[in-house]
């Protein structure tokens, strides 16, 4: 019988249907094009045993003066400088102060768990504190006490942490007159709340200060009583209305409100009544009957009772009343739009008296904690998004911690807090996006500033310097920034704009490249061969002197199964070994980043897959390009490109076809014979030719056949009959590459049912 050469358009096409895709590729994983074929992508191992706390968000390798490389690799808890496969923390610190006399108790008997009494600490339960100058108290031995450890909030005035000592008697207070706490900068989130742009949703709408617990055991979807670490700092308050109100009633005045806070919630007989005021024994800014209840009149000295509202997790719960450490009256269930659930013991408890509503964010947000990081010569500037610019000094040692710019030597008005830094180029200016204005403390989102020239800490503009500023002109906040070889653009919610060096008088030009254009992320923007690549919320665009937008044969596939509420963590990325770029984001069921989209610049084709990683640098001083993922719940850093396992495990890799036919699917096919074309490498190298059909487009598809095939595989006999077959790679083998050539099948037509 006849054989069939069956080939196959380069790149996976899935803007239509399988059926459609006819001819073509259709899906893919861990897969690249090169010169129009497809193989499987290199594997990875871990740069060292060495693991990471927190996910990963940013990468950037440079080299010192004397051979020294280096990697900056900031996660959601730490800052780290990577040498040699070890990981140098270098997280700089909020604060440090010396504590009162004996500010450590023990607890339990046996238990290492120490109270610690810091009176307006500002910590919230994650943070990192380390201890200094603590004796040896109740059994728990100096050396124990005086080390770094992550708190669990108390209160305001004090938090726990949990020693590797074992308490002798229990209930004892000491560790001495000189103990110094030094406080890490704090934590930022891993996951990003629904809502109105970055950093809005529930932990948004919680103003600070606010007071902050854990639970003391669990508590079910449907639990009436709560029980807290401590409720001391959990507000009660009740007395009565000292006149008459009807339903209109624009102020509540009470006999008493000096134990009412600020804002809240007060209940009167059925009725409840947010207030914004409290003034004088006077509550004013009302909204009348809500939380589902309805307005009505009420008489003087009728009960006023201070309705309390805490968050847990994604729940607002109401209370009116609490037994100690228990909130066990007036406990209403997933109020103001949230859902009752269940939570885990130890679960952080959050005062949301000033909730302010879902969606409508604070200020400042609090989101998803990126890095931005950029050298200045053998040293490091880096900065939290809309966080403060912090500097590494190489010549003081890994072991020291970074300092704020403005702390530095011969420091001027340098900015305090920045949303995107970074080194201009060979102008050599540090610029900061969406910083504070010259003397000011407020961030101005449009805002662009620049130190002057090979001065990274004077930001003061004179006659005789080239420092400066500039807003941009259109837009409400600058989101992104990015450098290219000539220019810097500039992307704001609404733009894109350009930045490049001129030099004097004005040092920078600044112009607009594009309007009602932006940007899905603030690093989901990538450089490479003198193109910038980004991701917008429905396309893909390049910038190579002008914005195109990029073809893209699996646009629909990607934004129409993507988790934009998560868009804060998409990121680009480049693999300058095989002319590519990477989009990471996340898909609609998940949290954290699960996908990606590639796209060969040089070839035009796309291919897509799963691969969770958070954060990815290039190959440069480096042989390989190296990305931070998860194993086991556990943070590493990856060498990608390298062998042909996951690190020690089989990768899951595959192509598959779109479906083909015989006659445009008027008669069936039969397949009988398979006869491979493939290159294969690796110890025992195999891979798996697997045949599906199916009689109609809507039809699941069948699996008729599979042929194990190796290098010395010569054909492979199979039966396989349907209207319409598609053909599949898949490689569950270990330490195996390929690169698919032409298959040839021997297919005959087998009647029309």
């Amino acid at each position: 019988m006849p054989l069939t050469k069956v080939t196959f358009r380069p790149g996976i096409n899935r803007e239509s249907t399988s059926y459609a895709a006819e001819n073509g590729w259709f899906d893919s994983n861990l897969i690249r094009f090169r010169k129009g074929r497809p193989e499987k992508m290199g594997g990875w191992v871990k740069l060292s045993s060495n693991t990471i706390i927190g996910t990963g968000r940013s990468m950037h390798v440079w080299a010192a003066l004397d051979g020294s490389k280096y990697m900056g690799l900031g996660t959601e808890s730490k800052f780290y400088i990577e040498e040699g496969g070890l990981y140098n923390d270098v997280t700089p610190l909020r604060t440090s102060v010396t504590l009162g006399a004996n500010p450590i108790t023990t607890g339990s008997v046996a238990s290492g768990v120490v109270t610690i009494t810091a009176p307006g600490h500002g910590a919230r339960t994650g943070d990192y504190v380390t201890f200094s100058g603590a004796t040896t108290t109740d059994g728990i031995t100096a050396a124990q006490l005086n080390k770094e450890f992550q708190l669990t909030l108390v209160n305001e005035n004090s938090y726990t942490v949990s020693t590797a000592g074992s308490a002798s008697s229990g209930s004892v207070a000491g560790g001495g007159s000189a103990v110094v706490a030094a406080y890490q900068i704090r934590i930022g989130l891993t996951i990003a709340v629904a809502g109105t742009g970055w950093g809005a949703g529930l932990w948004g709408g919680v103003v600070e200060p606010f007071s902050e617990t854990t639970l003391n055991g669990l508590i079910s979807d449907s639990a009436t009583s709560i029980i807290l670490t401590s409720a001391t700092d959990f507000e009660t308050a009740s007395t009565t209305i000292s006149a008459n109100l009807t339903d209109v009633s624009t102020s509540i005045p009470l006999v008493d409100s000096s134990s009412y806070p600020d804002k809240g919630t007060v209940l009167i007989n059925s009725e409840k009544i947010r207030y914004g005021n409290n003034v004088s024994n006077t509550l004013s800014d009302l909204v009348r009957g809500t939380d589902g209840t309805t307005a009505a009149a009420h008489t003087s000295s009728d009960a006023a009772t201070f309705v309390g509202l805490i968050q847990i997790e994604n729940e607002l719960i109401q209370y009116t009343g609490k037994s100690t450490n228990t909130l066990d009256a007036g406990v209403v269930r997933g109020v103001r739009g949230t859902s009752a659930a269940g939570h885990a013991d130890g679960t952080a408890v959050k005062e949301a008296n000033d909730f302010i509503g879902w969606g409508q964010g604070t200020t400042p947000p609090l989101s998803v904690r990126l890095w931005t990081q950029d050298n200045w010569g053998e040293d490091l500037a880096f900065n939290a998004y809309d966080g403060t610019p912090y500097y590494w000094d190489k010549t003081l040692g890994l072991n020291a911690r970074a300092t704020s710019f403005a702390s530095q030597t011969g420091a001027s008005d340098a900015p305090t807090v920045t949303r995107r830094l970074m080194m201009s180029g060979a102008d050599r200016h540090m610029v900061a996006f969406a910083c504070n204005e010259l003397g000011e403390t407020t961030q101005d989102l449009l805002l662009v500033r620049w130190s002057d020239q090979e001065a990274p800490f004077d930001w003061t503009p004179t006659s005789t310097n080239t420092s400066g500023s500039t807003r941009i002109s259109s837009g409400s906040e600058i989101l992104s920034a990015q450098k290219t070889r000539q220019e810097i653009l500039i992307w704001t919610d609404a733009s894109l704009h350009s930045m490049r060096f001129t030099g004097p008088p004005f040092t920078f030009q600044f112009s607009l490249l594009s309007n009602n254009i932006s940007i899905i992320g603030p690093n989901a923007v990538v450089t490479i061969a003198d193109k910038i690549f980004w991701m917008d919320t429905e396309n893909f665009f390049v910038y190579s002197g002008r914005v195109q937008v990029v073809p893209c044969t699996v646009v629909r596939y990607v934004f129409d199964d993507i988790n934009l509420d998560q868009s804060f963590k998409f990121f680009a990325a480049s693999n300058r070994l095989f002319d590519e770029v990477f989009f990471f984001y996340v898909s609609s069921g998940a949290t954290e980043i699960d996908r990606y989209a590639k796209f060969n610049y040089t070839e035009n084709t796309w291919d897509i897959g799963t691969l969770a990683r958070t954060a990815w640098v290039d190959f440069s001083l480096h042989n390989n390009p190296r990305a931070s993922g998860s194993a086991s719940d556990v943070e590493y850093v990856y060498v990608q490109e390298s062998g042909q396992n996951a690190d020690g495990t089989a990768m899951v890799s595959f192509i598959e076809s779109g479906d083909f036919d015989l006659a445009d699917g008027n008669n069936f096919l039969f397949v009988s014979k398979i006869i491979p074309d493939i290159a294969l490498s690796g110890t025992a190298a195999s891979v798996d030719y697997v045949l599906k059909t199916r009689d109609y487009p809507s039809d699941a598809l069948v699996t008729e056949a599979t042929a194990t095939v190796t290098s010395s595989t010569q054909k492979s006999d199979v039966r396989c009959r349907g209207r319409t077959a598609i053909l599949r790679l898949d490689n569950p083998a270990l330490n195996t590459a390929w690169t698919l050539g032409d298959t040839r099948l021997e297919i005959r037509q087998d009647g029309r049912r």
